[in-house]
């Protein structure tokens, strides 16, 4: 009996055992992931109710969240959203979980900012969506808001950041501009009744805002413009008026003008963008020494400037040194394009001895407005403009005939040029007879005879108020310095019996 009862136990685990052996075969085909994934719960929250403890109001303090993946299978996580309680303001400000795909049994961990606005208990509820087998995992977070050492009740509808605003120090007179950004963290709508800034009258604030009405967690921005008058620290309040619980949210703003010492301006502005700008070949207009004829300087005036300009107006600070603008060249009115340029010609005959000290101004549209080129020089002996060579033709002598009065010219028809007697003067003067002066000196003429001056020969007739040149049809007189006539005049008395020197 023993022994069957034996066999029939023997029996059965060997049946047993052949089960066991075609049960792991069968699901030797199957995935062991899946099999692993099937009885496990996926993500979770490792504490489902986070203790975030007290929280003053107005402080802020981070709580960690941590998820765990309790399956086989990576789990990436979508987004994270928060619910959060009118007591407080709350922002996840670090999500590790989306970094990369979270891999079977590791954990990762939300941060939390968490901001105390009134007095009570607080509490935020934490949805994660990811893209495990139950799609969502949810936490939740609480604790207490208190209203601090001095049990004083405050209460922020209206976060503004930067607190306070710091314009810095500021050594230029070009204003700065700062913005902040002004964010309603209460649950309800809120309206801006105003916005203002609270400033001395001479603290050079501005404000430039278009905030009305913030819903729960919307923000908006306003500029505050500091352009300071004052030198020193300056100090101001950003007021804005709402609706909410506090009705009235200020912020400080705080700033220092320390301006540098002034520097001397230079003849040429900096390039302004979208203006013409004029410069000068030359920075002064200098004659140099020993000036004793009529002398000039020509210089370009430029516009380097990337748009058009007009030359408003071309004069003389000074009237009485014998300075002049010629009227070819610049002239007022004219428009000079980018990269062009006009000749501007100042011409000087001294009227007396001495150093001349004068400006030119020329005023257009361009850039600074304004171009000033000093005129310096330094003359040695004045220059009568009453005495200066004056150009004649054949017809203004005779009115009629192409033949002179004073004779035949035995040089050729081909009339010289204008600027050979430029400078001659006539420095004594009789009825037969005249001394000329020129840049190369002194020199006596006869009247009815030839003499060569500038490579040129000349018929000279002596007339009352000088001496009349003549070559093929250039006809050139010669005035009588009168600068002289009072020697002349002294010494007339003398020789008048004799026909000598005539005034």
């Amino acid at each position: 009996m023993r022994f069957l009862c034996s066999l029939v136990i023997m029996f059965a685990l060997m049946q047993g055992a052949a089960n066991a052996r075609e049960a792991l075969a069968q699901s030797a085909f199957g995935d062991p992931v899946e099999q692993v994934a099937e009885g496990v719960g996926g993500l979770t929250a490792v504490e489902s109710d986070v203790d975030g403890g007290s929280i003053p109001v107005g402080s802020t303090s981070q709580v960690i969240v941590r998820f765990r993946n309790e399956s086989a299978r990576p789990i990436e996580f979508r987004d994270v959203k928060l619910y959060p309680s009118s007591t407080i303001a709350a922002q996840v400000t670090m999500n590790e979980c989306q970094s990369e795909p979270l891999a079977g049994g590791a954990e990762c961990a939300v941060i939390m900012s968490i901001k105390g606005l009134q007095p009570g208990n607080w509490r935020t509820e934490i949805l994660v969506r990811h893209t495990g087998r139950s799609r969502l995992v949810t936490a939740r977070v609480s604790g207490e808001v208190s209203a601090g050492e001095e049990n004083i009740n405050v209460i922020t509808d209206l976060e503004v950041t930067p607190n306070p605003v710091d314009f810095g120090t500021l050594e230029a007179s070009r204003p700065i501009i700062r913005s902040v950004t002004i964010r309603n963290i209460t649950a309800e709508p809120l309206d801006i009744n105003d916005i203002y800034i609270d400033a001395p009258r001479q603290s050079g604030y501005d404000l430039r805002s278009d905030c009305k009405v913030l819903s729960s967690g919307q923000a908006c921005i306003a500029s505050i413009l500091w352009s300071p008058i004052i030198a020193g620290p300056s100090s101001a309040f950003l007021v804005i008026e709402h609706d909410g619980p506090s009705k009235v949210t200020n912020i400080p703003l705080v700033g220092t003008f320390t301006p540098g010492e002034t520097e001397e301006a230079n003849i040429f502005p900096n390039s302004v963008p979208g203006r013409g700008m004029l410069v000068s070949s030359q920075t002064e207009i200098d004659f140099g020494s020993d000036i004793n004829a009529q002398s000039a300087i020509t210089v370009s005036l430029v516009n380097v400037g990337d748009s058009a300009l007009t030359l408003d107006e071309i004069q003389l600070a000074g009237s009485e040194n014998g300075l002049g603008v010629a009227e070819t060249g610049c002239q007022t009115g004219q428009l000079l394009e980018p990269t062009e340029a006009c000749p501007l010609t100042i011409s000087w005959a001294p009227t007396k001895v001495g150093s001349v000290i004068d400006d030119v101004k020329i005023t257009h549209d361009g850039a600074r407005g304004v171009l000033i080129l000093p005129i310096r020089g330094e003359a040695i002996e004045a220059i009568s403009l009453d005495s200066k060579p004056i150009i004649m033709t054949q017809d203004a002598l005779d009115g009629s005939s192409g033949v002179s009065s004073g004779g035949s010219s035995s040089s050729s028809n081909a009339a010289p040029s204008r600027p050979v007697l430029d400078g001659y003067l006539v420095t004594s003067h009789s009825s037969d007879h005249a001394i000329i002066r020129g840049p190369v000196g002194s020199r006596i003429v006869t009247n009815g005879k030839t003499t060569l001056i500038g490579g040129v020969e000349w018929d000279v007739d002596i007339t009352e108020n000088g001496v009349q040149l003549k070559s093929g049809q250039s006809i050139i007189l010669l005035v009588f310095d009168r600068s002289l006539s009072n020697v002349t005049r002294s010494s007339g008395s003398s020789t008048q019996n004799s026909g000598g020197t005539r005034e």
